[in-house]
C-alpha cells in the first residue's frame, strides 16, 4: 500500500495520522509525508527553514505507529490543494490522508483550507482523518460503509474488506432509499440496526433493492473480514443526513470512520450517495474516507 500524508503540524494534521491506528492499515508500506508552503514564500520559490522539520515531524510521527512503513519526507511550494493532487496522481497512490484542519489562511503551511478542494478533484481515494476526543479506551474500531450499488460505492466496500481489522471490528453497511421507494415505506427511522433486515434470497430482497444491498455488501464483508461483525442498516432518508446521524449516533458514542463512494447512482435511480460524498467529508465527527474505484 502507498500512501499521501499531508502534514502541516496542525492538531487536525497530528489527529489525521494518530487517526490511522483505526483505519485497518498493513504492517508494512510506504508513505510519503508532504508538507506544501504557499503565500510569499510560493511566490519566490523558497522554502522557510523551519518547514522541512515539520515534514520530519509528521514522518517521525507516523513512524512511531508504524515501525515497519517504509517512510519519507518531503517539502514543495504550491498550491496546497493543487500539489496534493498532483503528487497523488504522479505517484498512482492507494491513499491521500488529509486532516480535517489546518493552520489556514495566516500561516504559511496551509492545508485544512484546501480539503475541500482535495477531497472533490482527487482522482484517488481520500481519507479526511479525524481522531476523536473520547476515543481513548481501546476497543476495536467501528466503521460504517455507506453502499448505493454504484461502482464507486462498491469499490468502497472493497477497500473495506481489504484492509487488515482487528478482531472485534464492528462494521454497519448503511444504505437509504429515496424518492418514491422511501415514500412507499412503512418503516419508522432506525428500525433496523442489527443483523440483516432479511435473508439475501427472500421475496423481500427482491423487491426491494435498498436491503438487497445491505443484505449483499454484508455478506460479502462477513467472508472477506474474518473475526469482524457486521449489521446493516436501512432507512427511507437522505444519504447525506443519514451517513452523518448514524456516524454520530452508533452504539451511542458513534463511528471511527465512514466509507463512502465519491460518485454514486443518479438522476431519477432509486438511491444516491455520490452526490453527498463530500458533504459526510466535511461534516462527519470521523474520519470519513471517499474512494474511487480504480481505473483500468
Amino acid at each position: 500500500m502507498q500512501l499521501l500524508i499531508g502534514y502541516d503540524g496542525s492538531q487536525g494534521a497530528k489527529a489525521a495520522i494518530d487517526d490511522l491506528s483505526l483505519a485497518g492499515m498493513p504492517e508494512t508500506a510506504d508513505a510519503l509525508v508532504l508538507s506544501v508552503v504557499e503565500g510569499r514564500a510560493a511566490q519566490k520559490g523558497a522554502i522557510p527553514e523551519e518547514c522541512p522539520a515539520i515534514a520530519q515531524e509528521g514522518a517521525a510521527r507516523v513512524r512511531d505507529r508504524f515501525p515497519r512503513w517504509n517512510i519519507s519526507a518531503e517539502v514543495c511550494v504550491g498550491a496546497p490543494a493543487w500539489e496534493i493532487i498532483t503528487r497523488g496522481e504522479a505517484d498512482d497512490v492507494d491513499l491521500i490522508v488529509v486532516g480535517s484542519r489546518g493552520f489556514g489562511e495566516l500561516k504559511r503551511l496551509v492545508f485544512g483550507s484546501v480539503v475541500h478542494q482535495v477531497v472533490t478533484q482527487a482522482k484517488r481515494p481520500v481519507r479526511v482523518g479525524r481522531a476523536r476526543a473520547d476515543r481513548h479506551d481501546g476497543r476495536p474500531p467501528l466503521i460504517i460503509v455507506g453502499t448505493d450499488g454504484s461502482p464507486d460505492a462498491k469499490a468502497a466496500i472493497d477497500a473495506v474488506a481489504g484492509r487488515k481489522w482487528p478482531v472485534g471490528t464492528r462494521m454497519l453497511v448503511a444504505t437509504f432509499e429515496t424518492g418514491v421507494h422511501a415514500r412507499l415505506s412503512n418503516w419508522a427511522p432506525n428500525t433496523v440496526w442489527g443483523g440483516d433486515p432479511v435473508p439475501l434470497d427472500s421475496h423481500a430482497a427482491e423487491e426491494r433493492p435498498a436491503i438487497h444491498l445491505a443484505t449483499e455488501a454484508a455478506h460479502f464483508l462477513r467472508y472477506r473480514c474474518l473475526g469482524v461483525s457486521v449489521n446493516t442498516l436501512v432507512q427511507p432518508m437522505d444519504p447525506k443526513y443519514g451517513l452523518i446521524d448514524a456516524a454520530e449516533k452508533w452504539e451511542g458514542g458513534g463511528a471511527d470512520c465512514v466509507f463512502v463512494g465519491a460518485t454514486g447512482v443518479r438522476g431519477v435511480e432509486r438511491f444516491l450517495l455520490g452526490s453527498v460524498s463530500t458533504t459526510v467529508a466535511l461534516n462527519a465527527p470521523c474520519s470519513v474516507e471517499v474512494v474511487h474505484r480504480r481505473q483500468l
